[in-house]
């Protein structure tokens, strides 16, 4: 398996999580905005995945904590995909 097969599966779970939990209940008001909109399943996931990732690359790249405000806004702005900065 490559390592980007096993990040995508690690991200998968994150996402499935947040929403099975509704923690935090942002992640949740983003999918539904998302498929309200007519997004897939699939396709609103791979978005929510696109703000986690920036979270995971800068903690990995530059150390930097979990950003939650960063990781709101993001959410926030999808279906517009986030920055890195």
């Amino acid at each position: 398996m490559k390592q980007q097969d096993n990040i995508r599966i690690i991200l998968e779970g994150i996402i499935d999580k947040q929403l099975k939990h509704n923690q935090p209940p942002e992640t949740l008001q983003t999918y539904n905005r998302l498929v309200d909109n007519a997004y897939t399943d699939e396709e609103a996931r791979l978005l929510i995945s696109r703000a986690l990732q920036i979270e995971l690359y800068r903690l990995m790249h530059f150390a930097e904590p979990f950003n939650k405000n960063r990781f709101l806004k993001n959410l926030h702005q999808l279906p517009d995909l986030p920055d890195v900065d």
